[in-house]
């Protein structure tokens, strides 16, 4: 090879490496990219699932009766839940499907659209009877789809009663089918009553 030549050379290799370098720059972005978003795919697939997971827990619509009054109770219960708004005391109730008469999915507040709220004052007697209250709401399905809007708890304000919360009744519009939960229930689900003070 002559001098004259090897400058030449020299500059195609240059040319043919910055070619090579501009071809597998977008290549490796490419790589990078997909890297990175797969890392974040996976932390959002995660909690999809275990959403999934919840919303399928809450599906009781191919339970049998036996089983259904079961599950029920535990769906209803298990994430129960006191939060202290600038209007008073809510519980937050969780959210289930169970099947209408055709045997179609439907949310429980489609069929029991009211719910009732029974509370006893703990440790008092008044004429030999315990007092004794009801709190009505609606059935309502909150934004997250795994629970009930929480129902306000307006207690009456009596002499510091310590009020224990002692069952759930879920109704028809018409009312004349129902749901029901009862204090032991309750208790067997949370692990203790909840009690409720003014």
């Amino acid at each position: 090879m002559s001098e004259e030549q090897k400058p030449a050379f020299k500059r195609s290799a240059k040319t043919k490496i910055a070619i090579l370098f501009l071809l597998a720059l977008p290549v490796g972005i490419t790589y990078m990219n997909n890297q990175f978003s797969s890392s974040r795919k996976i932390a959002s697939t995660e909690q999809e699932a275990q959403l999934d997971t919840a919303l399928a827990s809450s599906d009781l619509s191919g339970s049998n009766p036996t089983e259904f009054q079961k599950a029920f109770k535990y769906q209803l219960l298990k994430n129960a839940k006191v939060t202290d708004f600038s209007d008073g005391m809510r519980l937050h109730l969780g959210h289930f499907f169970m099947s209408d008469e055709t045997g179609a999915k439907i949310s429980v507040c489609h069929r029991y659209p009211k719910i009732e709220l029974f509370f006893s004052a703990e440790g008092v007697a008044v004429s030999g009877d315990v007092p004794r209250t009801t709190v009505r709401g609606s059935c309502r399905v909150a934004p997250d789809g795994l629970h009930l809007e929480g129902i306000v708890v307006d207690l009456p304000k009596q002499q510091d009663y310590q009020w224990v919360w002692t069952g759930i009744k879920l109704y028809s519009a018409d009312k004349t089918e129902s749901l029901e939960v009862s204090g032991y229930e309750i208790i067997s689900v949370l692990g203790s009553p909840l009690n409720f003070s003014e």
